[in-house]
């Protein structure tokens, strides 16, 4: 049995309306597609809701599978929360992932991937917390354990150099991408969340090049980077991506290639409405161009 049409049974067996049970929690229509199986709904609003009917979240999941599919639920939540950089939700949802599944000593904690991907999230959770330290532990001992060239190592690769570029530890970022380099050159999506991890990591590997004068290679790089972008259409990355490339032909002396990129990276970012946040970096690019022509 599927968990939505569990949860619309408990409701109507506990005599709940829609609206009854939303109040103060989400909306009647959050609630009413659910049931439906329309939509999914966030693991700390359905946390809510299982609470208000006085039963625990995990009595939705009563099939043979209730285990893998309580689990795939937290995981697709806590993804789309990285992903979309929800750092509060991102909290409560460890914070309810824990209660529910690993401590909770009758749970079956066989599930491959599980445990790997909630520390890695536990460690950027740590990250926006500034707790660096801590942070970069768990994910040194994740690289350590995990022997598998898979997505959940790559997210753990990303995590990583994501920390070291907020650190301004570019030697150890580079260190990092240089040994991982083919897996992160060649690795072959399998999804939207897997492709947008491979456009993070291309993008940290060529800001990391740039850094350390490493021009040429950080333009090839970038290349390599706006094919998956296309393939992906992620305008944000897009427009990163042309600034970066502007500022490397600024490096490079030539300013002509340096103003075709600017201008495309103002036109990713007017399409995101990031044209005014991004405004000041757009600025010192063009000053320096500037400084080249004349």
């Amino acid at each position: 049995m599927r968990y939505h049409i569990r949860f619309k049974e408990i409701r109507q067996q506990k005599g709940f309306t829609h609206k009854d049970l939303a109040e103060g929690i989400c909306g009647m229509t959050t609630i009413y597609r659910f049931e439906r199986g329309d939509t999914a709904i966030a693991a700390e609003v359905l946390y809510k809701l299982c609470q208000r009917l006085g039963v625990a979240m995990q009595t939705l999941f009563v099939d043979d599978d209730s285990e893998y599919a309580l689990i795939d639920h937290y995981l697709d939540m806590l993804r789309e929360y990285v992903y979309f950089s929800h750092e509060d939700l991102l909290k409560v949802t460890l914070q309810d992932a824990k209660e529910t599944i690993n401590d909770n000593p009758e749970f079956d904690m066989q599930y491959r991937n599980y445990e790997r991907v909630y520390r890695t999230y536990t460690a950027i959770d740590l990250r926006n917390d500034d707790q660096f330290e801590a942070s970069e532990k768990i994910l040194l001992e994740l690289i350590a354990e995990t022997k598998n060239v898979n997505r959940i190592e790559l997210e753990i690769i990303n995590t990583l150099g994501d920390l070291y570029l907020i650190m301004d530890r570019y030697e150890d970022a580079l260190a990092l991408y240089h040994r991982h380099r083919e897996r992160i050159m060649d690795f072959q999506y399998v999804n939207d969340f897997d492709q947008y991890m491979i456009i993070q990591l291309h993008y940290g590997y060529a800001i990391c090049l740039y850094n350390s004068f490493s021009y040429v290679q950080a333009l090839d790089v970038c290349y390599r980077l706006l094919i998956r972008i296309q393939e992906n259409n992620s305008i944000y990355y897009l427009g990163k991506t042309h600034h970066l490339m502007a500022l490397i032909q600024i490096a490079l002396n030539d300013p002509e290639p340096a103003k075709e990129h600017i201008a495309k990276c103002e036109a990713a970012f007017f399409l995101e409405d990031l044209d005014e946040r991004m405004e000041y970096h757009i600025q010192i690019a063009r000053d320096a161009i500037e400084a080249l022509a004349q």
